[in-house]
């Protein structure tokens, strides 16, 4: 496989039900508005379970807004697994829910809320294009056999959208009600941010 469902441009969309066991990113939700993802099942053990992006794809920076994922599961069992139903852990654990890496135009208005999470690592919210990353609500999250990062926030300087001229910056994000069991001691929680 490689990445199940890649989703460019797209308004009022919705994933629902979907069952996605592959080897890249399970779903990229790039540049898209008014998006519900909903009971959905994403094992990808080497890379990222349901990621929304804001690359320069239609050629400018479009935000990525308005994006709903609730009663969704994430796994990083080795591939196959999922669907035969034995899911062997990988070792290895991506898998997770990541807004970005790339995030030109940034993420607006979006829930993430009643998801678990198994083998893989946890929520990551980075903003490293010089785009804006706001509005963001978290909520009921369930995880267990975390290796790395529970919860992790970053804002970067990668500025892969020419003629950046403002920092990558983040507000108003709220997260709570997070169980996560077996998460590695080293890296439960990371927030990084600029100096600026």
């Amino acid at each position: 496989g490689h990445f199940a469902i890649l989703a460019t441009g797209c308004d009022n969309l919705t994933i629902e039900g979907v069952t996605i066991d592959t080897n890249r990113d399970g779903m990229d939700l790039d540049c898209c508005r008014n998006t519900i993802v909903s009971n959905c099942r994403v094992n990808s053990p080497t890379d990222d379970g349901i990621c929304p992006k804001s690359t320069l794809a239609l050629g400018e920076p479009r935000i990525t807004e308005n994006l709903t994922s609730v009663n969704c599961q994430v796994s990083g069992f080795v591939e196959g697994t999922l669907l035969d139903g034995t899911m062997k852990p990988s070792g290895r654990g991506l898998g997770r829910i990541k807004f970005g890496t790339e995030s030109s135009g940034g993420f607006r208005n979006c829930t993430v809320a009643n998801c678990t999470f198994r083998s893989c690592r946890g929520l990551a919210l980075e903003e490293v294009d010089g785009g804006i990353l706001e509005n963001i609500t978290v909520n009921n999250l369930s995880m267990m056999d975390v290796p790395d990062y529970a919860i992790y926030l970053t804002t970067g300087k990668r500025n892969r959208s020419p003629g950046v001229t403002q920092p990558s910056r983040m507000k108003n994000i709220l997260i709570s009600n997070i169980i996560a069991d077996g998460v590695g001691k080293m890296s439960g929680i990371q927030i990084c941010g600029l100096p600026e």
